[in-house]
């Protein structure tokens, strides 16, 4: 994973790459601190419904982006999604700016980056997967599991170092990006795509016949549960580890005191550092195995990883754990989007990526299950309890690629 690999993929994923890029800074910027934004200016609560409302509409945007960029085009739906974030970005700017400020002007433009945001992706993901091969697939997941990880990281330094003090210099340099990546999607995005023709169904049937179609798909909906059952440990660390390491961890280390908001602050650390700087170095060894194997030696990593953070209070074997766990994620998540791009059907990949998008979701809200389970259970049991989610999400991938495997060899017959 270099230089001359990514020179070598189609100029759609190098745009693509580099739009992703400059989004993600600024989505990291600013959307983790839009909460502390609103319940300082309008309370908690409303700052708790604005939130709410803002998470369930962009999902269901997120569905209409998957049929849109099927029915009307891939580059279409990106246009319109980009112009309306630049133009989203640019009154977000003036909102917060010396001459002007207005609170519910600011919620607005941040609910149409939030659902225009997801309303893009499955276009964006489908275009990728148009323009690439099965055989280059592993790797360009790779550099875009790695550079949206930095692109996180990046976004959110921006964000806890001037978003507080800065707030329009901040939104302001994004609404200038805003206008490069959108030029950029404009002038040099190639779409090749061909929409299919369904002039029996209107935007309302068509959309649930789309996904209806994908909800039948025996193979990938297994895919998609067993994602969301692997990604569900990844946010037990921000519900119930971390009330268990702020319970439970009270030590020191050559004078330093380490409590629970330390420690998750080094797992939260090292897991980052880990994606940034060893994925090259990771995805380059695993390009000489075999693809299954590095699939299923990371999701073996990554639940191995994850239990163990529930029960064990060693500062060094829990650093040692989130590690081992964070390079099974980088060996595994590349192969499980390869994939999902290979059991996308062709002519409706916008609906089956939205649909995969939602094992994101699904997984978070199955994670932030865990705390009210752990209330009655003690930290083995949730050891064992999430062994068993982790092993019944890799018996799905199981299942998933030797289901696919044998249908392949069908076709080859």
């Amino acid at each position: 994973m270099n230089l001359s690999d990514f020179k070598q993929f189609h100029l759609n994923i190098k745009i693509r790459m580099v739009v992703s890029f400059v989004s993600d800074i600024a989505e990291m910027s600013i959307f983790p601190f839009m909460a502390i934004y609103f319940s300082s200016n309008l309370g908690i609560a409303w700052a708790g419904a604005i939130l709410t409302l803002t998470t369930v509409v962009s999902i269901i945007f997120g569905m209409y982006g998957g049929s849109f960029a099927d029915r009307f085009g891939r580059k279409k739906v990106m246009v319109a999604g980009s112009m309306i974030q630049t133009i989203s970005f640019v009154i977000i700017a003036l909102a917060n700016s010396p001459w002007f400020e207005s609170v519910w002007l600011t919620f607005f433009m941040f609910f149409l980056l939030s659902i225009t945001s997801r309303f893009i992706d499955p276009a964006s993901e489908a275009l990728l997967i148009d323009v690439s091969s099965e055989e280059e697939q592993p790797l360009m997941y790779r550099f875009v599991y790695w550079s949206s990880n930095l692109a996180f990281s990046i976004g959110i330094i921006l964000g806890g170092l001037f978003f507080q003090t800065h707030k329009f210099e901040l939104f302001l340099g994004f609404a200038i990006l805003s206008i490069f990546t959108f030029l950029l999607t404009v002038g040099w995005i190639q779409d090749d795509y061909v929409p299919k023709n369904d002039k029996k169904n209107g935007v309302i049937l068509g959309f649930i016949s789309d996904y209806i179609k994908v909800l039948k798909d025996v193979r990938f909906m297994v895919l998609c549960v067993s994602t969301l059952l692997i990604l569900s440990l990844e946010f037990q660390l921000y519900g119930f580890i971390a009330v268990r390491l702020n319970e439970d961890i009270h030590t020191s280390i050559f004078g330093l005191i380490i409590d629970g908001p330390k420690m998750l602050s080094i797992l939260i650390v090292t897991n980052t550092m880990i994606v940034i700087l060893a994925s090259g170095i990771v995805g380059n060894i695993a390009q000489k195995i075999n693809m299954n194997t590095t699939l299923f030696v990371g999701l073996f990593m990554y639940v191995l990883g994850y239990s163990f953070l529930a029960w064990n209070n060693v500062i060094v074997l829990l650093t040692v754990a989130i590690a081992v766990a964070t390079v099974g994620e980088i060996l595994f998540q590349p192969i499980r989007s390869t994939y999902v791009a290979q059991l996308a059907n062709k002519d409706a990949r916008g609906s089956y990526i939205a649909v995969s998008g939602l094992s994101m979701d699904a997984g978070q809200i199955l994670g932030s299950l865990g705390l009210m389970v752990s209330a009655l259970l003690s930290n083995a049991m949730m050891t064992v309890l999430f062994l068993l989610i982790g092993g019944l999400g890799i018996m799905g991938f199981l299942w998933t690629v030797q289901d696919y495997r044998l249908k392949t060899k069908k076709d080859i017959a």
